[in-house]
């Protein structure tokens, strides 16, 4: 097959273009919003705050733009529960609206300027299409949306000639929809295309993915390894800041994922905007601070570097030099030691014997003492257990520093060498005084940054850090620090919570190289490293190209620059909510302490979730949330583990599931095929039962009857081609089986049917009435 421009294709596109040649496809339908056609906003639902917004300066409404939202959502399924098919257009729900016909004239006109300003095309997707056409392939565009054929031709397709010549089959104007497979039908009829030669392209998992399937239609959806849209919901209901960049996640995360672990979608949409907007925060430090050069300190520059090389490329901003300065806590910490402060000695033992996992063999080689028997005997002992032996009566830490204290000048002359090399490893790799630079590191402590300057005996023009803790006050009076995540910034103990769990984000920031242990004596002064971690090899790789694609798009579609209030939402779900797949990465992921420990050990073990377990977990998360800081070191990430555990618990700790009608439906389904339910009632016939209909008409089970306490008031009425019936007509019509489509109030109504069908058979030998509900 001749593809046009391959060379703009992406992985998804050619893997259509691909299977349209084996498959021998004559007809690809796409889906219009969200596949062709992304907005500006954070969710689509934004348009029409962004159309009051224009129109409410011209009238006296005391009304806010997001109660307008509000307004306008409700009236639009409002008018849907109203109209017999379901199917409603733009005209219909802005007539609905309770103002004068000024002004619905003008909310109707500033609505489709909104979407026309909002609204791009997805530049893959168009090219797909024009390929698809160039080759003899017929495309169609298929839409369950409110807006004409008319309305979408003017605000999104004005620039293109083949969109604008292509096939439009809406909703709203046809009366029925892809969620019920009546669209598809409707189609098939008017192309007279066999479904074996047809592919439909669009990205949600029922209208366009299970449907269509069901239509015996070959279909391809837009999606990565994450739940995407549960994941937005989270963030969009947890936080109100504007996530204008939404579309870029999704065109990053679904085009280009392909042949990859979740550590892409991380990278993509994830942390793609938060590392963006952090790009450009230390972009624009370095410009403040008039920097030649930014130094981006081991191992996080393993990512830092990179993703700051992109945007000032993108920028187009060539006065600043990127530089990965090789240096870790361990590498820095001899040659960071003032020798001549007086109680130089005394704090190094102080800090040494403090520090967990550093055992007698390590104070040994550090205090370059000289092997004997108390190493021989007690070479494995933490050091921290040492103040409870005795060695010949005398305590066991006390007599190691003292052994210590009589080495004082061969380690003062260790530290003066390793001085040395790391000035000599920085004069010839970096070239910049560090007066000239900013440095840039992960967090939290701080203590690269202020040991470096005490070796350089300079301050940097800023010391730049992802986050902070406390902990960078302990050097106030000599280094000072500015975080992206800063006191300014951090509304939710977001530098608290990384704090506590920095294995989170670490494994992939840091690389696949072991962390710098020191500095060689040669004329380069190379960086010694150890062992490096090629078990996290491919995930890393994987996290990083996420991170380019969506740097890549957008700066594609030309988005508005990302401030860190915009991406608070995406970390704080990502350590507190994390999904499934998410957790599940990490069980594979290895971590290795950057002070120079060669041991590498798995982020989340069995034995984590079996410890939690067994707690149980409420009782555990409830420690949690009292104690963050309880099994540091030993649960790494509980919020992970506990997901393991059960993937719903922290989004009902955190009051999500009982707002989310998507879930509740979805449980319900479950319970319904659980009991082999196939002919019912359906009491309820609300928004509920809107989302809940595809559903059932995809498994083929048959509505026999359905039911809303509004019937009894006002008489029967049409809901989606279903008259709608009081209780005690449906009863009256043999009604035995009745499925609440309602959360709300479900136990009201399973009471209200047991007392009226109770009454129904008073004298007569009918049996119970089976109901079933969440």
């Amino acid at each position: 097959m001749n593809n046009t421009t391959d060379s703009v294709l992406t992985p998804f596109t050619q893997n259509i273009l691909d299977s349209v040649e084996r498959q021998n496809i004559q007809m690809v339908s796409f889906d219009i919003f969200d596949t062709l056609v992304h907005r500006k906003t954070a969710r689509p639902v934004d348009v029409f705050a962004l159309a009051f917004e224009q129109i409410q300066h011209q009238y006296p409404l005391a009304m806010t733009a997001a109660e307008y939202r509000e307004l306008r959502q409700s009236t639009e399924m409002r008018v849907k529960r109203g109209a017999v098919s379901g199917e409603v257009g733009l005209n219909d729900i802005i007539s609905a609206l309770p103002f004068n016909a000024d002004i619905k004239r003008s909310l109707l006109d500033a609505e489709l300027a909104a979407e026309s300003a909002c609204g791009f095309l997805n530049q893959a997707i168009c090219q797909l299409i024009a390929t698809l056409v160039n080759n003899g392939v017929k495309v169609v565009l298929i839409s369950d949306m409110y807006l004409s054929a008319e309305h979408i031709r003017r605000c999104f397709f004005a620039a293109s000639e083949t969109l604008q010549q292509l096939p439009l089959y809406v909703s709203c104007e046809l009366q029925c929809n892809k969620a019920t497979g009546k669209l598809y039908q409707h189609v098939q009829r008017v192309e007279q295309i066999n479904p074996r030669h047809w592919l439909h392209i669009g990205d949600h998992p029922v209208s366009d993915g299970e449907m269509a399937d069901k239509a015996g239609i070959h279909c391809a959806l837009l999606r990565g390894a994450l739940n995407e849209a549960d994941i937005v919901k989270q963030e969009i209901t947890l936080f109100t800041s504007d996530q204008h960049f939404n579309a870029a996640r999704l065109i990053s995360t679904a085009h280009y994922h392909h042949n990859r672990s979740a550590a892409f979608d991380i990278g993509s949409f994830v942390w793609g905007p938060i590392l963006f907007a952090f790009a450009d925060w230390v972009i624009g430090q370095a410009l403040k601070t008039q920097s030649r050069g930014i130094l981006c300190l081991m191992r996080e520059a393993e990512v830092f570097a990179p993703i700051i090389e992109w945007r000032l490329a993108q920028r187009d901003i060539h006065s600043v030099r990127v530089e990965k300065l090789y240096a870790s806590r361990k590498s820095t910490f001899w040659p960071g030691i003032d020798v001549s402060q007086p109680d130089w000695f005394e704090d190094l033992i102080y800090v040494l014997v403090q520090r967990r996992g550093y055992t007698v063999a390590d104070f040994y080689r550090d205090f370059r003492l000289s092997a004997d028997g108390l190493l021989t005997r007690y070479a494995g002992v933490a050091i921290r257990d040492t103040d409870g032996l005795f060695e010949q009566g005398e305590n066991l830490l006390k007599l190691l520093t003292s052994n210590a204290r009589s080495n004082k000048s061969v380690v003062q002359d260790y530290i003066g060498e390793q001085r040395a090399r790391f000035t000599r490893y920085y004069q010839t790799h970096i070239k910049m005084g560090l007066d000239e630079c900013v440095t840039v590191d992960l967090g939290n402590g701080g203590t690269i940054p202020h040991q470096i300057e005490a070796i350089m005996q300079t301050s940097s023009k800023a010391n730049l850090l992802f986050y902070s803790s406390e902990r960078i006050y302990r050097y106030a009076d000599k280094t000072h620090y500015s975080s992206f995540v800063s006191a300014h910034s951090d509304s939710r103990n977001l530098r608290q919570l990384l704090s506590r769990s920095p294995e989170c984000i670490e494994p992939f920031l840091v690389g696949d190289c072991g962390t710098v242990t020191g500095y060689s004596d040669d004329e380069m002064a190379t960086p010694e490293q150890a062992s490096s971690l090629p078990e996290n090899s491919a995930y890393v790789q994987d996290f990083l190209a996420g991170l380019k694609c969506y740097f890549e798009v957008h700066h594609q579609y030309q988005l508005a620059a990302i401030d860190v209030q915009d991406v608070l939402p995406l970390l704080y779900r990502y350590i507190q909510l994390p999904t499934r797949t998410e957790a599940l990465l990490f069980t594979h992921i290895l971590h290795q302490d950057n002070f120079g420990s060669n041991d590498a050990y798995p982020i989340i073990t069995q034995a984590q979730g079996d410890e939690v377990s067994h707690w149980p977990v409420a009782e555990f998360y409830q420690a949690f949330c009292q104690y963050p800081k309880i099994k540091v070191g030993k649960i790494h990430w509980p919020q992970a583990v506990i997901t393991l555990l059960d993937d719903k618990y922290l989004s009902r700790q955190n009051g999500l599931l009982s707002m989310d009608t998507d879930a509740d439906v979805l449980n319900l389904m479950e319970r319904v095929l659980a009991q082999q339910w196939q002919r019912f009632a359906v009491y309820g016939a609300g928004l509920f039962f809107e989302k809940l209909l595809p559903h059932l008409q995809k498994h083929n089970l048959h509505i026999e009857q359905v039911i809303d306490r509004k019937a009894e008031i006002s008489g029967p009425y049409q809901v989606a081609g279903f008259e709608v019936q009081s209780l005690q007509s449906a009863l009256q019509n043999g009604c035995d089986k009745i499925l609440i489509s309602s959360f709300a109030f479900k136990d009201e109504i399973a009471r209200n049917i047991y007392e009226q069908s109770q009454l129904q058979s008073q004298g007569q030998s009918k049996g119970a009435i089976d109901i079933l509900s969440l």
